[in-house]
C-alpha cells in the first residue's frame, strides 16, 4: 500500500475515535437476569449515526420493551410515544397521527427502510424494533407527511441455534399461540434460517344485536434466510402472510345534547350498529431478497428487491355517517346501506445504497449515494345495495345479508397505477469534533396513470458537540403528496389536477447523554407547515349545476415541544418517557380557518418504568395522558382527556442446559379509565376497560 494511502487509513481511524461516546449508546446492556437494550441508532437514517449524531427526533421501541409490555399491536407500542396518537381504527387496520398530521398507510410507513404499504394490521411478531422518525423523510423516502415516518425492522436469522414457544391468555377470549426458531444450517454457520408462526385470535368486547362478538382471527407465518457468498458479501431472504379475519366494529356513535352542549354516546357501551354479518378477510403476502458487500474497509453497497401482494374484501352492512343515511341518533333509530369491496394492492420495490467515507483534506464524509424504483398498482371491484327499512338499537332483529351484495356483481373501482423514480444523496460532514453538517438532496419523479410529478427536495441541517455528551441541531427540510384530479360532476374543478401538498419544517434542539451513555434525554422544538392543502367550499347551484368549488388554497401549521428520556437511571431503574405539545392550527380554509386540526391534544404524555427486583424478577408501570382534542374539523365534538395506566411483571425460571421460563402477567388500563379514541366525525372508539393478559414462554 502506498505511503499516502496507509497514512490516509491511519488518519480516518484516528479520526473516529471522538466517535467513541457514541458506540457507546447502541451497545447492549445486561441487567440482572431480564434482558434490557437501550434503543439502538436508526436504520431508518440509512447511514450508521448514533442518536447523537441524529440531527433530527428519531424514537426506537426495542424487542425487549415489546414483550415486557405484551404489544401486539403497532398501536400499543406507539402508546410509548407522545408525539403519536391513534387515529381511525375501523375495518380492522391502525392509522395514527403523528405531530398532528395523519401517517398516510400508503406513504407513511418503511420496512427495513424500504417502502412499505400499511394498509393491514402489522404483525408486531415480526419485528425486531420500531423506529419513529420524526420530521419531513421524503429526502431518503420521498413522498410522505411531514410529519414523519415509522420503520419496522424486521427479526432476522442469526447462527445462534434457538427455540421458543409462548402462549399468552387474555381478557375478552384473547389467546395467542407463537413458535419462534431458527439457527445455522451448516456446519460452518455460512447459512443461517429462522422461522416464525403465530397464531392469535379474540371475541372482543363489544356486540352486535345478536349479542355475537366481532370475532377476530389471525395467521402470521416467516420465514428468513441469510448466507454468507464470501467473508465481504451476505445475502438474505425473507417471506411472510399475515391472514387477518375479523368481524367489523365502526364504533360508538355520539351526538351533542342541545341543552348541556355535550357530546354524549348513543346506547349502551358495548353496542355494534353493524350487523354481524358485516366482516374483513385480510391476506398480505411480502418476499425480498437483500444483498450487504462491503466493497472495501470504507465503503458499503446495499441493494434489493421486495414484492408485496395485499388482497382485502370489506362487507358492511352500514357505512358513512349515521346522521346522512337518514337515521335518528336520538330515537335510536337507523338506517342500512351495504357495500361489499374487494381491493388488491400489487406493490413492487428496488433499490440501491452505496455508503461510504472519506476525506476532504481534514474534513470527514460519510457519504449515501442512492436510487428507489416503487412500482405500486391497486384494482378493485365494488357493489352498493341500499337496504330498505328503519332500525331500532334496542332491539335484536338481525336484517340478513342482501343475496345480491357481492363485489364481484358491482363495478370495477377507479385502478391506481403509479411508478416511482429516485436518486438521492446526502453527505455527513464532520469539520471537526464539535462541529458536524448533513446535507442531502432528493430528485423524484412519480408517474401516475393521470399526471407525472416531479420534485427537487432539500435538507440541511447543523449540528455542534459543545462536549461529547451533547448534541445542539438545527434542521431544515421539506416534503410532498401529490393529489390525484378532482373527481366530482358537481364541482367547478372537476378534473383539475392541483401541484402537490408542501411541506416545510424547521427543528432545533438538544440532545445529551448521561450515565456514561445510559440514559439520553432529548428535547426538540418544530414548526411545520403545510400548503396546497385540497379545500371545498359549497354553495347554491349555479346555472351549470355546480355546488361546490375545490381549490389548494389550504393550509396547516403545526408548532410544539417535545421532551424524551430513554435509558437507564440506575443499574436496576430504567425509563423511557416523553411529553409533547403541540398548537395545531387550520390557517386558511373558507369554513375551518382559525380551528383547531382534527384529534390534537395540545398536551400529551407516556411514561414507562421497568424495575429490576431482584435476578429473576422484573416489575414496570406505565401511565399515557392524552388532552382535550376534537373528534372533527367544525371542533364541534369534543373527546375529553384521560390518564391511561398500566402495569406487569415478569418472572424467569431458569433450568439445566441454558433452558429457561418466562412467566409475564400484564394488566391494560388497570383503573378502567372510560375514554375514547380514534374515530370519524361523530364516532370514536371506546376503551375496553381493564384487561388482563398473561403468558408463558419457554426458551432454549
Amino acid at each position: 500500500m502506498a505511503a499516502s494511502n496507509v497514512a490516509a487509513h491511519e488518519g480516518m481511524h484516528e479520526h473516529h475515535k471522538h466517535h467513541d461516546h457514541h458506540q457507546a449508546f447502541v451497545e447492549t446492556i445486561n441487567v440482572h437476569g431480564v434482558r434490557h437494550v437501550k434503543p439502538s441508532n436508526s436504520s431508518a437514517m440509512k447511514l450508521d449515526m448514533s442518536q447523537l449524531d441524529t440531527p433530527g427526533s428519531v424514537s426506537v421501541y426495542g424487542a425487549d420493551l415489546i414483550e415486557a409490555q405484551g404489544a401486539v399491536t403497532l398501536g400499543q407500542v406507539l402508546h410509548n410515544d407522545a408525539s403519536v396518537s391513534t387515529g381511525n381504527v375501523r375495518r380492522g387496520r391502525e392509522r395514527f397521527y403523528m405531530r398532528g398530521f395523519v401517517l398516510e398507510p400508503d406513504q407513511s410507513y418503511m420496512r427495513d427502510g424500504q417502502f412499505h404499504l400499511s394498509r393491514y394490521a402489522q404483525p408486531i411478531e415480526l419485528y425486531e424494533r420500531i423506529e419513529v422518525l420524526k420530521g419531513p423523510s421524503a429526502l431518503l423516502y420521498g413522498k410522505s407527511t411531514p410529519a414523519g415516518m415509522i420503520n419496522l425492522v424486521t427479526k432476522s436469522a442469526k447462527a445462534e441455534r434457538h427455540f421458543s414457544l409462548e402462549q399468552e391468555f387474555g381478557s375478552f377470549g384473547y389467546h395467542r399461540s407463537m413458535a419462534d426458531f431458527g439457527g445455522a444450517l451448516n456446519a460452518a454457520e455460512t447459512v443461517r434460517g429462522r422461522a416464525i408462526i403465530s397464531k392469535a385470535g379474540q371475541t372482543g368486547w363489544r356486540k352486535y344485536k345478536d349479542g355475537s362478538y366481532a370475532e377476530q382471527d389471525r395467521l402470521v407465518g416467516a420465514l428468513m434466510l441469510e448466507a454468507d457468498l464470501s467473508d465481504n458479501t451476505i445475502v438474505s431472504f425473507n417471506f411472510d402472510s399475515t391472514n387477518d379475519d375479523a368481524g367489523i366494529d365502526m364504533g360508538a356513535q355520539h351526538e351533542q345534547n342541545l341543552e348541556t352542549g355535550k357530546w354524549e354516546r348513543v346506547g349502551k357501551r358495548d353496542f355494534i350498529w353493524d350487523m354481524p354479518w358485516s366482516k374483513r378477510e385480510s391476506s398480505v403476502e411480502n418476499m425480498g431478497v437483500t444483498l450487504n458487500s462491503n466493497l472495501s474497509d470504507y465503503w458499503t453497497l446495499t441493494a434489493g428487491a421486495n414484492h408485496q401482494v395485499h388482497e382485502r374484501q370489506t362487507t358492511e352492512s352500514m357505512y358513512g355517517k349515521i346522521g346522512k343515511v337518514g337515521g335518528s341518533l336520538t330515537t335510536g333509530k337507523y338506517k342500512l346501506r351495504g357495500r361489499d369491496t374487494f381491493e388488491k394492492f400489487d406493490v413492487s420495490t428496488v433499490f440501491l445504497d452505496l455508503k461510504g467515507e472519506l476525506h476532504t483534506g481534514s474534513v470527514f464524509h460519510n457519504v449515501l449515494l442512492g436510487s428507489s424504483v416503487v412500482d405500486y398498482r391497486k384494482t378493485g371491484m365494488q357493489k352498493k345495495v341500499a337496504i330498505a327499512g328503519e332500525y331500532d338499537i334496542n332491539d335484536a332483529i338481525i336484517i340478513d345479508k342482501p343475496a345480491d351484495l357481492d363485489y364481484r356483481k358491482g363495478e370495477a373501482i377507479s385502478e391506481v397505477s403509479r411508478v416511482t423514480n429516485a436518486l438521492y444523496i446526502q453527505d455527513l460532514i464532520e469539520f471537526n469534533e464539535q462541529w458536524h453538517l448533513l446535507a442531502g438532496l432528493r430528485f423524484d419523479r412519480e408517474r401516475n396513470n393521470k399526471a407525472t410529478h416531479f420534485n427537487v427536495l432539500p435538507k440541511l441541517a447543523v449540528m455542534y458537540h459543545p462536549t461529547p455528551e451533547t448534541t445542539v441541531y438545527g434542521t431544515y427540510s421539506e416534503s410532498f403528496e401529490p393529489t390525484d384530479p378532482i373527481s366530482n360532476s358537481a364541482d367547478i374543478n372537476d378534473k383539475k389536477l392541483f401541484d402537490a401538498m408542501r411541506g416545510k419544517s424547521l427543528e432545533i434542539g438538544v440532545k445529551r447523554e448521561f450515565f456514561d451513555g445510559g440514559l439520553l434525554v432529548s428535547t426538540a422544538a418544530f414548526d411545520i407547515e403545510q400548503t396546497n392543502k385540497l379545500v371545498t367550499e359549497k354553495f347554491d347551484a349555479d346555472e351549470n349545476g355546480k355546488t361546490q368549488i375545490t381549490t389548494a388554497a389550504g393550509k396547516v401549521r403545526h408548532q410544539g415541544l417535545e421532551l424524551a428520556m430513554e435509558g437507564y437511571l440506575s443499574d436496576s431503574l430504567s425509563i423511557n418517557a416523553s411529553m409533547m405539545y403541540l398548537d395545531g392550527k387550520i390557517i386558511s380554509d373558507p369554513k375551518y380557518a382559525g380551528k383547531r386540526s382534527k384529534d390534537t391534544a395540545r398536551f400529551s404524555a407516556s411514561s414507562w418504568l421497568s424495575y429490576q427486583l431482584n435476578d429473576d424478577t422484573n416489575l414496570h408501570l406505565k401511565a399515557t395522558y392524552e388532552g382535550d382534542r376534537f373528534g372533527d374539523t367544525p371542533n364541534k365534538f369534543k373527546k375529553d382527556g384521560y390518564v391511561k395506566v398500566d402495569a406487569g411483571m415478569s418472572y424467569q425460571l431458569k433450568f439445566a442446559n441454558d433452558q429457561q421460563a418466562i412467566i409475564r402477567v400484564n394488566v391494560d388500563n388497570l383503573f378502567g379509565t372510560d375514554y375514547l379514541t380514534g374515530g370519524c366525525m361523530n364516532s370514536a372508539t371506546n376503551s375496553a376497560g381493564r384487561s388482563i393478559k398473561a403468558s408463558l414462554q419457554y426458551q432454549f
